[in-house]
């Protein structure tokens, strides 16, 4: 899974959470694009992060409407709808799919 970070020397990796991003320090001569580097790496870091939770919250509400439990699909749905929200707010989900899956939970809590 993480085949090209593989090929980098250990030195040049830096470890950020959980996940190894290589370090690319050397690429940039200027300060500015260095530390731009740096805020882009911490910014996937970021998104990859919100767009997992998501994923975990849509398996939740799956998981709420396959067990048949209204009330744990009610709950699921409210804290799904939310990360929705939040993620297409700042653009890490694209607005069309965070319509298309609110509406995909609005047809199981109605059913």
């Amino acid at each position: 899974q993480h085949s090209e970070i593989d090929t980098f020397p250990l030195d040049r990796v830096i470890e950020c959470s959980h996940i190894l991003l290589p370090h690319f320090t050397d690429m940039a001569n200027i300060k500015s694009a260095v530390k731009n580097i740096r805020k882009t790496q911490t910014r996937a870091l970021r998104n990859k992060q919100i767009k997992s939770r998501l994923k975990t919250f849509s398996k939740k509400v799956d998981a709420a409407n396959a067990a048949g439990d209204k009330d744990a699909l009610v709950s699921a749905s409210r804290d799904f709808i939310s990360a929705l929200d939040k993620a297409a707010k700042t653009g890490i989900v694209h607005a069309n799919k965070v319509a298309r899956q609110k509406a995909r939970c609005a047809q199981l809590l109605a059913a």
